[in-house]
């Protein structure tokens, strides 16, 4: 064989033993982790707080889960997986955790789909939490029901009413693999409730006296021109002083506001009339609700 024919053998057997390789260490990647390792690196993703780690070897989570886990007060640390029992498709591993200052036991459900393993939703806990004053509930940026069991993963959190920027009253939910926890929550209104819920009032009655032939329902405006007027072709109003608005736990009272009502219309002579009144107790009585967006006034 010629020293080029060689050269070209020695470099076609290079090639194949190369190709070789690397369909060796992309079979070897691109097997399905064990057991063993899933379990470890569901323990180790909810150590690190690696919520793409997490959502990769645990059953499929709705993402205000993973948001409300980003935000834990405390993850597990000291992990170790002490057996696992494994039977075709499904698998069962022992695990121990330090949190909350504590030695935790476990066991963590496992099942294999699609050639690989996850960490079934089993593993999570939960938390129902009851608030004195409002629908919502706030793990983290996440927000949730306060009528429904929230599922978490493993960690402390801290549970509170929501909008957090309007209502006060947290509470500490230690959140253990399976175990579901109550917590009661005695919630207060921040002074910025107050102020945003005035801001609402004053809006809603910007559109109430925007004017127009009849009395907007609603807006506590009462009128006496019956006794002066056959018919009304226009009300403008000018407001001198809103009412001033409290917020109790139920709703909200708005007193002591100045009204100045300009009507035009035909009098009870068949004459053209224009009168002026002058409320100095105008007042107004709703319900309030707290919405992820923040406070939502209802006016009686």
């Amino acid at each position: 064989m010629t020293r080029r024919g060689v050269r070209v053998l020695a470099g076609a057997i290079g090639l194949v033993l190369l190709l070789a390789a690397g369909l060796w260490i992309w079979q070897a990647s691109s097997r399905p982790a064990s057991v063993e390792g899933t379990a470890l690196a569901y323990l180790d993703a909810l150590e690190s707080g690696d919520t793409d780690a997490l959502a990769d070897v645990s059953a499929p989570v709705p993402e205000t889960v993973l948001t409300a886990f980003a935000a834990a007060d405390e993850r597990i640390s000291d992990v170790a997986l002490t057996s696992v029992d494994q039977s075709g498709d499904t698998a069962t591993a022992e695990v121990s955790f330090v949190l909350a200052g504590d030695q935790r036991l476990a066991s963590l459900s496992l099942s294999q789909a699609d050639g690989r393993w996850r960490v079934s939703a089993s593993a999570l806990g939960a938390v129902r939490a009851e608030t004195s004053l409002g629908d919502l509930i706030a793990v983290g940026d996440a927000t949730f029901a306060n009528d429904e069991e929230i599922a978490l993963f493993p960690a402390v959190y801290s549970v509170a009413p929501a909008p957090r920027e309007l209502l006060a009253g947290e509470a500490e939910a230690i959140v253990l693999p399976g175990d579901p926890v109550e917590v009661a929550l005695e919630v207060t209104l921040l002074p910025a409730a107050t102020e945003a819920a005035q801001t609402a009032l004053d809006d809603h009655l910007a559109d109430c006296t925007a004017g127009g032939a009849a009395i907007p329902a609603g807006c506590g405006i009462r009128i006496p021109w019956g006794t002066e007027f056959q018919s009304v072709s226009d009300i403008r109003y000018r407001i001198e002083t809103s009412p001033v608005l409290t917020l109790i736990p139920t709703g909200f009272d708005a007193v002591s506001g100045i009204l100045v009502a300009t009507v035009t219309g035909t009098g009870q002579d068949g004459e053209s009339r224009t009168t002026t009144y002058l409320t100095e107790s105008w007042s107004l009585r709703g319900d309030v609700a707290f919405t992820e967006k923040g406070l939502e006034l209802s006016v009686w």
